[in-house]
């Protein structure tokens, strides 16, 4: 098998094991998707701008993401699926 497909392979697997999000991680997945800052999801959620962060980390860490727009893709995949 070559390295190409290993790799993608290894990823699938990875984004299979990945635990659920809560229903907060989701909303602001869903908020991050719609391309509001961390600011504005702070005040739209009622939480601290440091309780969003750690809910970014949280959600980048389940899906297996580095970033917001990997996140956001990742988000968008799944709604078009």
């Amino acid at each position: 098998m070559g390295h190409g497909r290993a790799i993608i392979l290894t990823f699938k697997q990875m984004r299979k094991s990945t635990k659920p999000l809560t229903k907060r991680e989701q909303e602001v997945l869903g908020a991050l998707a719609k391309g509001f800052l961390y600011k504005e999801i702070s005040q739209q959620l009622s939480i601290s701008l440091d309780t969003v962060k750690k809910h970014c980390k949280n959600i980048y860490q389940k899906l297996n993401v580095r970033n917001r727009t990997e996140a956001t893709n990742y988000f968008n995949s799944r709604k078009a699926a």
